[in-house]
């Protein structure tokens, strides 16, 4: 009998143990998946420091492509459209000719100056960062930290970020902490780790969008052959690319103001 009582308690005792062990496995797994998206969602600062590690090494450093840009008045209306010519410097430089390649009229934006050009003279320089430019081109080039100060300066708020959903797929919002209107913010795709969107309030109540729409693969990057501006919601202005084309070099008379006017490619 005695044997018989020491045997029920051997075989309770492991059967307890076992379930012990079985009970801690079952936490432990079931807490792994928190902690690991705890330890994922990044900061604005590391979400840079991750477009740039997934790039640097690929993303093109020079393109150039014709755009179609369409203009629409107050209606929704077509008003005009144009041809203009650009070319592509990453980091810091972009150059626009107007009507043709050639031409006397057209724009520079080189590290943070904007340079403006009618009949063939310079007509303008000012200081200004161009948040397009950084934000599709070259934050993938530069050092996080100024891309960090440089989105600070045109008033994006780099210490908040939400999880947001756009045209079907996960983004990062960067300059607000929850959706609103009411404060500039820009959105990178999760996956490929693309801007997408940006959103700023304006004059008089009005909220200005822009979209970075239908990229595709390009010499170790991307880019987006349609741009679109709206205002209130109405579309304002429209941007096709076409002959997109990635030289593995420019003549930097291209990008220099003084010689703006006489250069071409």
């Amino acid at each position: 009998m005695l044997s018989l009582i020491l045997l029920i308690q051997t075989l309770f005792h492991d059967c307890f143990m076992n379930f012990v062990i079985l009970f801690l496995l079952f936490l432990q797994v079931s807490a792994e998946p928190e902690n690991l998206e705890t330890r994922s969602e990044p900061t604005p600062l590391s979400l840079l420091e991750q477009m740039v590690e997934r790039y640097q090494d690929t993303w093109y450093s020079y393109v150039t492509f014709d755009q179609k840009t369409t203009f629409y008045d107050a209606n929704g209306e077509v008003e005009r459209t144009q041809w203009w010519f650009e070319a592509l410097q990453a980091p810091g430089a972009l150059a626009i000719h107007f009507d043709e390649k050639n031409s006397g009229n057209g724009i520079l934006f080189r590290d943070g100056i904007q340079y403006g050009f009618a009949n063939g003279e310079k007509i303008q320089e000012l200081p200004r960062i161009h948040d397009l430019l950084v934000l599709g081109f070259d934050v993938y080039k530069q050092h996080p930290e100024k891309t960090l100060e440089q989105l600070e300066t045109v008033g994006y708020d780099m210490s908040k970020m939400y999880e947001d959903e756009w045209q079907g797929k996960a983004v990062w919002v960067i300059g607000v902490d929850a959706p609103s209107e009411e404060a500039p913010q820009f959105w990178i795709e999760q996956d490929r780790l693309l801007f997408v969107r940006s959103i700023k309030p304006g004059r008089a109540g009005t909220v200005q969008e822009v979209q970075f729409n239908r990229y595709e693969p390009i010499k170790g990057g991307w880019i987006a052959p349609e741009v679109v501006f709206n205002m209130n919601g109405q579309r304002m202005l429209y941007e096709e690319y076409f002959n997109i084309q990635v030289p593995t070099a420019m003549d930097s008379t291209i990008f220099n103001p003084d010689t703006f006017l006489d250069a071409s490619w």
